[in-house]
């Protein structure tokens, strides 16, 4: 009996002792950046939706709307990458210095750049939607707003 009550005892302790490390590190991880972007949920990312219906025969993509829409989303995705990168470095400048007392003033000229670049993302995402309804037909663009 008292070996039993050992070895549950041993399990149960093994059990709180991982739910605690589990919690540790969840609570220490690296937290999912944000979309770089001013306006988010609003605007399509129409590569992406059309990525996911890309051989869908209601679609018609031609093989040379194909060829245009990857060189918009290569070029889409490569410029909202590079400002991603670049947006998380500021913020997270400026959270630290938030945090160790900068006042608003010394941090302001950070989060001026951070608002440029967001800038600078939004209109690229624009571009994106803008140079993908050109390529795209109106019986094409109808058949993904219904999506």
């Amino acid at each position: 009996m008292n070996k039993t009550r050992n070895a549950l005892l041993t399990v149960l302790l093994v059990l709180l002792s991982l739910s605690a490390v589990n919690v540790m590190a969840q609570g220490s991880g690296k937290q999912k950046s944000s979309p770089p972007f001013l306006i988010n949920g609003k605007m399509p990312h129409l590569t992406k939706l059309l990525m996911q219906q890309w051989d869908n025969t209601d679609l018609h993509l031609s093989d040379t709307q194909k060829s245009k829409l990857l060189v918009v989303r290569k070029d889409t995705i490569g410029g909202v990458q590079k400002l991603g990168k670049e947006i998380a470095a500021l913020e997270n400048q400026i959270a630290e210095g938030s945090l160790s007392g900068k006042t608003p003033e010394e941090l302001g000229s950070m989060v001026q750049a951070v608002a440029k670049l967001k800038t600078e993302a939004t209109m690229i995402h624009l571009h994106c939607i803008y140079n993908t309804r050109k390529i795209l037909d109106q019986q094409q663009s109808d058949f993904l707003d219904k999506l």
